[in-house]
């Protein structure tokens, strides 16, 4: 038996429980941009949307508004309190009776969680080139992975520092992208801008994505930050998962 045997064993358990996490953005689609969608194509007719004109236009608009905020909140939702519930409710005990490492058991369900979350946002960019017009699939995914690293990572960050993460993480997420946007209209003073700029690039990974979603060439060191800052923070938790006590 290799040392992976009993870590790979616990896979099909943490797809299990990432599954409805990963479908939620599909879900949340469907709910805020399909039914708007739906109702549009009875009223103006979906020949008129599957042509070129203000009718198509409204529907892309509905489309990329309603993507980017069920990417957003899929990735806030990914893997937020894994680390933190396992210790609080004690489940950790059996996970780790047998010999898993737990930070390796953690990043294994970061991954999967990952992995099921992009493959189902593309469910979104397909089903609408196929009933309305041609979207393109890959920003997408691009998009979805480098919101998904952000947010997990910062997610397993607050769940390895505290058991009820919950308030501190969406705190750091309101409060960073509150003051990055208002940090790139000019509107901070240089202490708060230093601030902004000492928590997560959030406003930086939605300039990203909206040049994606919008096949624009990237400006600047946006994708740069927020890669290497959610790298920082995944090694972070993943440090302080394996040294710090489970049992809090």
């Amino acid at each position: 038996m290799t040392a992976l045997s009993p870590l790979l064993a616990y896979a099909p358990y943490q797809a299990r429980d990432a599954l409805l996490r990963a479908i939620m953005p599909v879900a949340l689609f469907a709910a805020m941009g399909g039914v708007p969608l739906w109702a549009f194509a009875r009223q103006q007719g979906l020949a008129a949307m599957q042509s070129p004109g203000q009718q198509q236009d409204a529907a892309l608009m509905i489309y990329t508004q309603t993507l980017s905020l069920a990417m957003t909140l899929g990735a806030i939702v990914l893997v937020h309190g894994l680390a933190a519930l396992d210790r609080e409710r004690q489940y950790f005990r059996f996970p780790f009776a047998q010999p898993v490492v737990p930070w390796q058991y953690y990043l294994q369900q970061f991954a999967i969680g990952t992995a099921l979350y992009v493959a189902f946002l593309a469910i979104i960019p397909i089903g609408f080139s196929l009933v309305i017009t041609d979207v393109p699939v890959l920003p997408v995914l691009q998009s979805a992975l480098l919101y998904a690293l952000l947010y997990g990572s910062l997610a397993l960050l607050t769940g390895s520092l505290l058991n009820r993460d919950g308030v501190l993480y969406i705190l750091v997420v309101i409060v960073g992208f509150t003051l990055q946007q208002l940090d790139r209209s000019g509107a901070l003073s240089d202490a708060m801008a230093a601030v902004a700029h000492a928590l997560p690039p959030f406003a930086a990974a939605d300039a990203v994505r909206t040049s994606w979603l919008a096949e624009r060439a990237l400006e600047g060191n946006d994708l740069t930050l927020v890669v290497g800052y959610s790298l920082g923070m995944l090694v972070s938790a993943l440090y302080l998962i394996r040294n710090k006590a489970l049992a809090r």
